[in-house]
């Protein structure tokens, strides 16, 4: 029987097998392994069978779990362990080894920077800062269909060690347990807190000085138990299908994970795109009564102000490192689970050389979580906001030689052993009522608010 004129016989050594039968063969090839130079990594990598990745991630060792999925669902990289954590920009020093025989795929690092690197750091975030570009020691990634299972070897790596955990992670983990309920606390940020500040944020904005200011507020949950980060994010993902998802774990019991539906970069070689995503509407209970939502906030002169900021913004900051530029004329509407957003695409060529660390210097943070003039409200939000973001609305992605993913981590919460720390935010500009930027808010909190029902 014919297979097909385009159809080959799959070589043993591509044929995908079991995560378990990989970690073996990995921990055999570590083994044998020559460390790379310095300042230089290594990556053994094996095709592997179809893979849930987060419930792979939940069953092994927590504390260094990382995680990242784009919001078309065509890449997705869980991480684990640590190669090399050094400073955003200063992994572009290290040179991936091309293994003997050709080429293999860029490994991804891991990528999560504070909102206001300027600001003191609360306790709660210092270990969340202090290992802001991670290269993963094991990464699991999907392309598509293709999974693969991989290891990062470096001048410091201890083979025998990571032989050792590698046949550890082979054999079978022990049953989930069922996570424990969350149960809403009193708000971080009070309502009556919550109107003083928007009051505040009003007044400079009509005395001239600022623009937009983006104002952000917490919400507390406990659970009878530990949570598990991974259990807590599958369960947002499950309710919220279009997102970018992102975990970030800073040892066993604190992580911060989120499902973010705002992209600051996309990088393909030398193609850039970024979005403005900025005003918003609850979805409706039907699909009249959304249709006329979307209608509304398409037609609000006050959110297509507060929106156009964002836009103008995103635009200057790619233009300064692009030799072509392209915006979309009109935004369009980002439907998530529970909220609705405007959304204009911008897209560049950019400029031989422009790095990653350039890029994100340029567009991060946008008035779509910061506001206008970016600087100025900054500066405001140190007096405005009572507690420290932290990694809360700051880049979080993945980056490579090839390319780099980096979102906008909203729709976010820190996990803290037993407690839940969520966090929303809303646009305050002339003509913002604070009553109804405080319902925004809570219509932000709702991933969350479900989680605890």
């Amino acid at each position: 029987m014919s297979t097909g004129s385009f159809s080959r016989p799959v070589p043993a050594d591509d044929a995908p097998r079991s995560v378990a039968r990989a970690l073996v063969e990995l921990a055999q090839r570590v083994e044998a392994a020559s460390l790379p130079p310095e300042r230089e990594f290594a990556r053994l990598e094996a095709p592997i069978e179809p893979t849930d990745l987060l419930q792979w991630l939940r069953g092994v060792p927590a504390g260094a779990r990382r995680y990242f999925r784009d919001r078309g669902a065509k890449v997705e990289i869980a991480g684990v362990g640590c190669a090399v954590a050094l400073a955003f920009g200063e992994h572009d020093r290290w040179s991936q080894v091309a293994p003997r025989g050709g080429a293999v795929r860029a490994s991804g690092w891991f990528l999560a920077l504070p909102f206001d690197a300027s600001r003191p750091r609360d306790s709660a975030w210092m270990r969340f800062t202090a290992q802001p570009c991670v290269l993963p020691e094991l990464e699991l990634r999907r392309d598509g269909d293709a999974h693969a299972l991989a290891v990062n070897l470096t001048e410091q790596s201890d083979r025998a060690a990571l032989s050792e955990r590698l046949r550890a992670l082979a054999q079978p983990a022990g049953p989930c347990v069922v996570e424990p309920a969350l149960v809403r606390q009193p708000d971080g940020t009070g309502e009556t807190d919550w109107m003083r500040a928007v009051r505040a944020a009003l007044d400079r904005i009509r005395s001239g000085a600022l623009r937009k200011v983006v104002l952000a507020r917490t919400r507390r949950y406990t659970a009878s138990g530990r949570l598990d980060p991974v259990a807590v994010l599958s369960r947002l993902a499950g309710r919220e299908a279009r997102g970018f998802r992102f975990l970030v774990e800073a040892g066993e019991g604190h992580a911060f994970l989120g499902v973010t539906p705002e992209r600051l970069v996309l990088r393909a070689g030398r193609m850039a795109r970024s979005e403005a995503v900025a005003g918003t509407r609850p979805r409706g209970v039907d699909g009249v009564a959304d249709r006329l939502l979307g209608e509304s906030l398409l037609a609000s002169s006050k959110d297509r102000r507060e929106h156009e900021l964002v836009v103008e913004r995103v635009r200057e900051a790619l233009a300064a490192c692009a030799t072509s530029l392209r915006v979309d004329a009109e935004p369009r509407l980002l439907r998530l689970a529970y909220v609705q957003h405007l959304a204009t695409r911008v897209q560049a060529e950019l400029r031989a050389g422009v790095s990653d660390l350039e890029l994100v210097r340029a567009l991060h943070p946008t008035p779509a979580v910061a506001g206008a003039p970016v600087a100025d409200a900054i500066e405001a939000l140190r007096d405005l906001e009572p507690f420290d973001r932290g990694l809360y609305a700051g880049p979080v992605g993945v980056v490579s030689r090839d390319g780099a993913e980096i979102a906008v981590a909203i729709r976010s919460a820190r996990i803290d052993g037993d407690e839940l720390t969520a966090f929303a935010g809303a646009g305050i500009v002339e003509g913002s009522d604070p009553a109804e930027e405080w319902r925004e808010t809570g219509h932000k909190l709702l991933a969350f608010e479900r989680l605890a029902t």
